[in-house]
């Protein structure tokens, strides 16, 4: 026996059939309650508290790596001038009380190159007489006594 393809009015009939059973279904799928909400979760806001507590000592130490926070100074104690000689050296004027010195800074240490008269004034502009009374000081310092 040989079997024919369904006419097209049989055709039509079952996708009519499928239809109303999909439209049924999905008003069923309408009316029913929608699940309860979640609880928002605390996870996303104790990860960015935890990034943000993070942040802050990773930014003093860089602030501090860069030179653009000053440590406290001591009473009596302050830095004048500094003239960066390198990556990590650099020569430093400090007042302590009535009395200024010359250091140089180093990896390997900070040594005094010597001392100032209290009434020089570092702290100001350079100028070009400042410019070469600094760098008479250095080469006298430097030169052997």
């Amino acid at each position: 026996m040989s079997r024919r393809p369904p006419s097209f009015p049989q055709t039509l009939r079952c996708g009519f059939g499928a239809g109303a059973a999909l439209l049924t279904i999905a008003a069923q799928a309408q009316t029913q309650a929608p699940p309860p909400a979640a609880s928002p979760s605390l996870t996303p806001l104790l990860f960015g508290l935890l990034l943000v507590l993070a942040l802050i000592p990773a930014a003093a130490w860089l602030l501090r790596r860069a030179g653009l926070a000053q440590a406290t100074s001591v009473t009596g104690l302050r830095v004048v001038a500094q003239l960066p000689l390198g990556p990590r050296d650099r020569i430093v004027i400090i007042e302590v009380a009535d009395r200024r010195w010359l250091l140089g800074v180093s990896p390997a240490g900070i040594r005094r190159l010597g001392t100032l008269p209290a009434g020089a004034d570092a702290g100001a502009p350079p100028s070009v007489a400042s410019e070469r009374s600094f760098s008479d000081i250095i080469r006298r310092l430097a030169s052997p006594r």
